[in-house]
C-alpha cells in the first residue's frame, strides 16, 4: 500500500475541484495575456510554476502568489 493512496472524491468534491481549477485557469490566462513590460517577470514566474505543476493550475497559481508575496516582503 502506497502512502499516496486517497479515498475517491465524491461528485460534489470533484465539481468543487473542477470549479477551482477553472477559476485558477481564468486568472492565469488573464495574467499571461498582459503586455505591460513591468509585469514580464511576474508572467515568467507564473509560467514556470504552471510548467512545474501540470494539471494543477490552482497549485501553480498559489505557489506563484506566495513567491510574489515573499519577493514583495523582502
Amino acid at each position: 500500500m502506497s502512502g499516496n493512496s486517497r479515498a475517491p472524491l465524491s461528485v460534489h468534491e470533484e465539481v468543487a475541484l473542477l470549479d477551482l481549477q477553472l477559476q485558477a485557469l481564468e486568472i492565469i490566462e488573464e495574467i499571461m495575456s498582459g503586455t505591460d513590460p513591468a509585469e514580464a517577470g511576474a508572467r515568467a514566474s507564473l509560467s514556470l510554476f504552471v510548467d512545474r505543476n501540470p494539471g494543477q493550475p490552482q497549485r501553480a497559481l498559489l505557489l506563484h502568489m506566495l513567491s510574489i508575496r515573499r519577493t514583495n516582503l523582502s
